[in-house]
């Protein structure tokens, strides 16, 4: 049995870190997009756009990083391809129905949110634990956002607490060799 190095015994390893910040950084990109949207719905629509796209492709990143399939995996790509257009789709549907004023301005963002977070989550389901946290704490913060008035502080907590699940999560996937896992 060789020896564990010294990245295997430490607790926080750099790509536990690396990992962290991606979801953390997937955090913040979405909080911004749901308090810019409270502030104008109609405007934040391309960055929710924009957002999709970017969530889709670390979804797909993460997919190949973990499951050790080649890139070269058509069916598996165009699964992940179909759904997150399944996402864009429903947000598209839902700004459609926000120019046509059946749905208030103010609740454009929580919606997207929310449909960014379940989509979020059941890339995780289908693919990888981390893009499960990300879509949890994600959900969790659309709804912190909707019941309290200073949702900073929410945010911030559910964004740090995250970011602990991702490195706890790590070690713990390491120890029972996760399938998901290298």
């Amino acid at each position: 049995m060789p020896e564990p190095t010294i990245e295997q015994e430490s607790i926080i390893s750099r790509r536990s870190i690396i990992e962290g910040v991606v979801g953390l950084g997937m955090l913040i990109l979405a909080f911004i997009a749901i308090a810019s949207s409270d502030v104008s719905g109609d405007r934040t629509h391309r960055f929710w756009t924009a957002l999709v796209i970017f969530y889709a492709l670390v979804a797909y990143t993460v997919d190949r990083l973990y499951s050790g399939i080649s890139f070269k995996d058509a069916r598996r790509a165009f699964t992940i391809v179909l759904h997150w257009f399944g996402i864009f789709a429903a947000m598209l549907l839902i700004y459609f129905f926000a120019k046509a004023g059946r749905v208030a301005n103010a609740d454009i963002g929580l919606t997207y949110g929310l449909i960014l977070a379940l989509g979020t989550f059941l890339s995780g389901v289908h693919s990888n634990w981390r893009l499960m946290v990300v879509g949890g704490a994600l959900g969790l913060g659309t709804a912190g956002v909707a019941f309290i008035e200073a949702y900073l502080w929410v945010l911030f907590g559910i964004a740090a607490l995250s970011l602990l699940v991702f490195v706890i999560g790590s070690k713990f996937a390491k120890s029972i060799k996760l399938p998901t896992d290298d």
